[in-house]
Order: C-alpha cells, then structure tokens, then sequence
C-alpha cells in the first residue's frame, strides 16, 4: 500500500488485523505523516502479535504472527532483488 495521508491507516490496519502481510511504501508521505503511520501501525502489529520491519528507504513489511520473515520470505524477496535489514522499532520511528 502507498497511503499518502494519515487517513489511509484504518484501511491498513484492517489488513494487518486480517492477518495480511502489507508492504508498506511511504515514499509519498511527509515526514509527519510517515511517523504518525509507523506509530500507529507498530501498536496494531504488537496488538496482534506480528512485526514491522523495513525492506527499504521508506518501505516496511507488516507481517502477523503466522509469517515467519526471517526464513522462507526474507530468501525470496531477497532472491528477487529486495534487500532488507532488521531494525528495532525505536531506529525504524526515529533513525537511531
């Protein structure tokens, strides 16, 4: 999803609360709204006992309890061509 305000998230955390994995692109949101997205979306990724990690500059996955990323999903998008790192939630909200 490419969500360009604050008031796409509901329709983001419907997904999330499916149990969806989302990649999340931020890279048409401001600064502000991109941290306003990233707060909300790592409570409702806790809530349900899933994860938030980046893929890229301004692009995260949103993956929920029952995806494993760090196996068979991260070799794939690896495998083509999406290179990622972990991060704790802290460095992905504010950079450190």
């Amino acid at each position: 999803v490419k969500p360009d305000r604050f008031d796409d998230v509901t329709g983001i955390a419907d997904h999330v609360n499916g149990k969806r994995t989302v990649v999340l692109n931020l890279e048409s949101a401001n600064r502000e709204t991109s941290r306003r997205l990233l707060d909300f979306l790592s409570g409702v990724a806790y809530a349900n006992g899933g994860s938030i990690s980046p893929l890229a500059n301004n692009t995260y996955i949103i993956v929920p309890f029952n995806v494993d990323f760090t196996g068979d999903l991260a070799d794939e998008l690896e495998n083509n061509g999406v290179f990622f790192k972990r991060a704790t939630l802290y460095q992905i909200q504010y950079g450190g």
